[in-house]
């Protein structure tokens, strides 16, 4: 059984594989957005959106509409409707949302790039999650038509694969003129305060190990961007699915607790909201005046399980860079077997957990953030990381 897939198509040419979210239109298919209430009003598509028509051109095979949290309105991965896809690393935890299908077909090797959406982490979470690479783009620089809204002044969508180079071949789709590119001397600053002490410490280590240049700075104000991040996204979401709320008994609970959270918004939540993007924006603007680069986790917390996952920061480190529509790239890093040892890492450190086989650690992923259109800088980044990591 598919469970990342909602509609399964199958393999039928030589090109790329590819997985689309299904909230993104594929001409003659109807698009659910991982709602059965939205699947049942669905009629098939006229065109495809026009994001897909570079691949399109370059003879990639659409092998599935893949799995998502409903609606998009979510950061677990679960779906009641079409089912939860299994995180193929450790079936006891989540497979990250909302692309969850995207990442776990790619994570399988049953898809070799898969386009999900970004809002608040939905491309970065599920990645890190199943130890993928993905890719959330700038704001604006991929268009939207035929694409589902969640928040529209934060949606975004962006590749993912098992690979950099996939990964870069993702974004050649989207856009056919994409060539990622390298920096030579790359300055990247690690967020104090954006996770555990020592895991900061581990992320400096291997880069500096990768003979990256590396400064610990302070943190840009996450928090308040984060909640500054939340309401916008609460507001626009309940404003973007109004209509389907007449018939919320059809919905699952948990995003009807949410669109009900959401009104309890009001005009002086979003000013301040407004407020604190100014000023996250200013900070990251000093930044990136000294570096090209942001690093911090992915995520705060280890990939939790479907218990754990209803209280855990999930986008803390994601949702604030949505805000400010910077692009960002979740890089997995595998800390078994050489790298352990060159380390010299604790046989029972593992910090984002351990896979299935309760011996080897979760992969640790790392969030590098570029400037505003750095996505070439950003994969060629990506592309170094593996390629001396694959060194150890």
């Amino acid at each position: 059984m598919r469970e990342w897939a909602i509609s399964y198509f199958g393999s039928k040419g030589s090109g790329l594989r590819l997985g689309v979210k299904d909230l993104i239109d594929v001409e003659g298919t109807l698009t659910s957005a991982g709602s059965r209430l939205v699947f049942t009003r669905a009629i098939p598509a006229a065109s495809d959106a026009p994001l897909l028509w570079g691949a399109r051109d370059q003879g990639a095979q659409i092998v599935a509409k893949t799995n998502l949290n409903e609606l998009a309105f979510g950061a677990t991965g679960v779906n009641p409707w079409f089912g939860t896809p299994s995180n193929p690393l450790n079936p006891d935890l989540i497979p990250g949302g909302s692309s969850s299908g995207s990442a776990v077909g790619v994570a399988t090797g049953e898809l070799d790039v898969a386009f999900g959406s970004d809002t608040g982490g939905s491309i970065r979470i599920p990645s890190a999650c199943c130890g993928v690479f993905g890719l959330k783009t700038t704001f604006g620089r991929i268009p939207l038509g035929g694409v589902w809204p969640l928040a529209p002044s934060l949606d975004t969508v962006g590749p993912m694969a098992s690979d950099s180079t996939k990964l870069a071949l993702g974004m050649r789709m989207l856009e056919p003129e994409f060539m990622s590119r390298s920096l030579s001397k790359p300055k990247i600053a690690i967020l104090t305060g954006s996770g555990p002490a020592e895991q900061l410490t581990l992320i400096e280590r291997i880069l500096v190990m990768l003979q990256l240049e590396v400064d610990r700075v302070a943190d840009p104000g996450l928090g308040s961007a984060w909640e500054a991040g939340l309401c916008v996204m609460m507001v626009e979401a309940l404003e973007s699915n109004r209509t389907l709320l007449a018939e919320s008994h059809r919905l699952d609970p948990a995003i009807v607790a949410r669109f009900e959270k959401a009104r309890n918004y009001g005009l002086k939540d979003i000013e301040r909201a407004a407020a604190a993007k100014s000023i996250f924006q200013s900070n990251l603007g000093d930044l990136f005046a000294r570096h090209d680069f942001l690093a911090l986790p992915t995520l705060k917390v280890p990939v939790p399980t479907f218990r754990e996952a209803k209280a855990a920061p999930l986008n803390a480190n994601t949702l604030p860079f949505n805000l400010v529509g910077l692009p960002a790239v979740s890089i997995p890093v595998f800390l078994g077997g050489g790298l352990r040892s060159r380390l010299e890492l604790r046989r029972e450190y593992a910090p984002m957990g351990f896979c299935g086989d309760g011996v080897e650690p979760m992969p640790l992923s790392v969030q590098v953030v570029g400037k505003p259109g750095s996505e070439e800088e950003l994969v060629g980044l990506a592309q170094i990381l593996e390629e001396r990591l694959g060194d150890v």
